[in-house]
């Protein structure tokens, strides 16, 4: 999102999580997705809640990998569900942005894409939102040997000009 000449083009943001992310015992109702900032300018994120700094038209991405956490104490065991993803736009669902993924049983992962192009305004607060529809279920980190983190998710938003 840089020039040939290497300035800054315009609002963007690139945020990721390296936790897992998953559905409490007794507790499968929907949660915000937390991350951190890895790169970006013209809009800020407390915590995966984005906020725009200047209106216009947005391209915004999640991409989540869902399964059955794996790290102590993962509850689903043998449990199959179902994990979805969607996007919020201040605290209100937006409209068709869900995605749903099954999760056959506990060793199953994928990669779920929440994606679309809205106008937004400065101060609009945007959010990645998942929900399992069992404990144990939602978004999860892979660390594999020699190899870059997969993260639990990764968040992409840019201006479009």
């Amino acid at each position: 999102l840089a020039s040939a000449s290497g300035s800054f083009a315009g609002p963007f943001l690139q945020a990721s999580s390296t936790e897992d992310q998953l559905a409490k015992e007794k507790d499968t109702n929907p949660k915000v997705v937390t991350m951190k900032t890895d790169a970006g300018g013209g809009l800020t994120n407390k915590n995966g809640v984005v906020t725009i700094q200047a209106d216009g038209a947005y391209f915004l991405m999640a991409a989540a990998q869902v399964g059955c956490g794996t790290l102590p104490p993962s509850p689903c065991g043998n449990v199959a569900g179902s994990v979805r993803l969607w996007l919020r736009v201040n605290g209100k669902d937006v409209v068709n942005s869900n995605t749903e993924q099954v999760i056959p049983d506990a060793s199953f992962t994928a990669v779920l894409v929440s994606q679309g192009v809205h106008l937004l305004k400065k101060d609009d607060r945007i959010e990645a939102v998942y929900s399992g529809s069992a404990p144990g279920l939602g978004l999860i980190v892979k660390k594999p040997e020699g190899e870059p983190v997969v993260p639990s998710i990764i968040f992409s938003a840019f201006k479009v000009h």
